[in-house]
């Protein structure tokens, strides 16, 4: 009886972290279109929802620590409410990673200078297909998909040095539109974050999977 009460909280458990996940990956959606469109009307959108993903973290962190109290799991269950815990936790800095860029665009409004952002478009292209993809690895237990996250991972460094540098020489060189090409490296620093932490998730799946803890960055 009492596996099968852990059982069914575990199963509630993930089935809140795959909401959190499909949350947080229309967040980052809505907050790159914003920006790349100059959509003000769907940023703001973007940080009122904000709540509602932290709202649902502290769920699922309430969840994870009564099931450490009450259920006291062990073995494979315990890595899994340890993952699930860190997961959350990651999902959430990602939430606050979408904000950030919504924000960007709420202070652009009126003040766009710079129209080629095909750097910027490349990146955020990456950025959405790494989150995709590692929430579907923790939906499928994929630990392959899991393993691949480090390439993706370096895709996007690669793709932010590449919009960083061309940021900086924007603001050397054409100062008038300097406050444009500030928000968009605020922006980009925010979708590197965003590839940081899906790349965490990564080694949660790996660590609740095979009860090691890898370093994908190594």
């Amino acid at each position: 009886m009492q596996n099968t009460i852990l059982d069914n909280e575990l199963e509630e458990l993930k089935f809140e972290i795959i909401r959190m996940g499909a949350l947080i990956e229309k967040a980052i959606y809505d907050s790159t279109k914003s920006l790349i469109n100059g959509q003000v009307d769907l940023a703001q959108q973007v940080i009122a929802e904000d709540d509602k993903i932290d709202r649902l973290n502290v769920d699922v962190q309430d969840k994870c620590l009564r099931l450490l109290a009450l259920r006291q799991p062990l073995a494979v269950d315990l890595r899994t409410v340890q993952g699930d815990l860190q997961i959350a936790t990651d999902l959430e800095r990602m939430g606050d990673c979408a904000e950030k860029i919504a924000k960007s665009t709420v202070r652009l409004a009126g003040k766009r200078t710079i129209t080629e952002l095909s750097c910027l478009s490349q990146m955020t292209e990456k950025v959405r297909e790494m989150v995709a993809s590692v929430i579907n690895a923790y939906t499928t237990a994929d630990i392959e998909t899991a393993r691949v996250i480090v390439k993706m991972e370096d895709e996007i460094d690669g793709l932010y040095r590449q919009c960083f540098d061309r940021l900086v020489e924007i603001i050397k060189k054409e100062p008038g539109k300097a406050e444009m090409a500030i928000q968009l490296l605020f922006a980009g620093h925010c979708l590197e974050r965003i590839a940081d932490h899906a790349t965490n998730i990564g080694e949660s799946i790996l660590y609740m999977v095979t009860g090691r803890r890898t370093d994908l960055n190594d």
